[in-house]
This record gives structure tokens, C-alpha cells and sequence, in this order.
């Protein structure tokens, strides 16, 4: 193998294990699309989800603190009373 091909297969080996870390999202992107999911399921449209969106990007919304404590859990049966 010539010098030209080890560059060329080196550069190709960090494109694969670098994509991974290049996909991910960060906190914001996290945030931006939990505050759209909201908005939509709440319907709104013009000012009003203009200013919902602010404050809940701004992590001062009630409901992007319950999004960002959500976590998956594990499904159980009901508890009867």
C-alpha cells in the first residue's frame, strides 16, 4: 500500500468514527423540538406561540421544566385503591 492510499483510508476510517459524534444533539436542539411539540399540540399560532416559544426556550415554561424531568419509565400495572 502507496502513501496516497493509507491518507485516503485514514481519512476515510475518521469520517466513520467521527460521524457519530457530529449527529448527536445537543440540549438546545432537545429543547427547540420539545418546545415545538408542545406548541403544536396546544395548537398555537401567531404572537401566541411566539411568545410560548420564547419563554419555553428560555427553560422559564413550566412545561419545558416537566419535559426535560421526563424520563421513560418502564410500564407497570396500575395500583388499585
Amino acid at each position: 500500500m502507496n502513501t496516497a492510499q493509507k491518507m485516503t483510508a485514514a481519512a476515510t476510517l475518521a469520517l466513520v468514527l467521527l460521524q457519530p459524534l457530529a449527529s448527536q444533539a445537543n440540549p438546545q436542539h432537545d429543547r427547540m423540538r420539545n418546545c415545538n411539540k408542545t406548541a403544536k399540540e396546544k395548537t398555537l399560532k401567531g404572537d401566541e406561540r411566539k411568545a410560548f416559544m420564547k419563554t419555553c426556550l428560555s427553560g422559564k415554561h413550566a412545561d419545558t421544566a416537566a419535559l426535560a424531568a421526563a424520563k421513560p419509565v418502564a410500564a407497570t400495572k396500575p395500583v388499585k385503591k
